[in-house]
């Protein structure tokens, strides 16, 4: 049989003389799992930035990925651009949020306050006393 005559399905890639692509490719260009990775892990990322041992990996996982992914989408290799900068974006506001809750949790327990919650729950011998410390660091913060 010649290839003029073939079923379009042996040719799954194949632009033909219509110029129609043939089934189930939809002209689309292959590639967009590394921007799928991308937004996956810039999205984990950011539910999960107050676990900074969790949100930091995913989200620097999700700025290298996003930042292969928008490369390839720019040579024309892969498609995905937009789901590329949207993981990238989270992956970095990821990184933003946990600096920014790090630097306030180190603050505030430094602080006077800080510093007498923690001599207090050191000399604490009961989970009751311990409680009692808790509840008065944050009338302390509140005020």
């Amino acid at each position: 049989m010649s290839d003029a005559h073939r079923p379009q399905a042996e040719y799954p890639n194949t632009v033909y003389e219509s110029g129609h692509h043939a089934a189930g490719t939809g002209g689309e260009r292959p590639g967009q799992g590394m921007a799928i990775a991308a937004l996956v892990t810039g999205v984990l990322s950011l539910l999960l930035f107050w676990l900074w041992f969790v949100g930091i990996p995913l989200a620097i996982a999700a700025i290298v990925l996003g930042v292969i992914a928008v490369r390839r989408a720019r040579r024309g290799r892969a498609a995905g651009k937009g789901m590329a900068i949207t993981g990238l974006v989270l992956g970095a506001l990821t990184v933003v949020g946990t600096a920014l809750l790090i630097a306030v949790g180190v603050s505030v327990l430094d602080s006077d306050s800080g510093r007498d919650f923690q001599a207090c729950v050191d000399k604490a011998q009961t989970e009751s006393a311990r409680q009692e410390c808790a509840d008065d660091f944050g009338r302390d913060l509140s005020d």
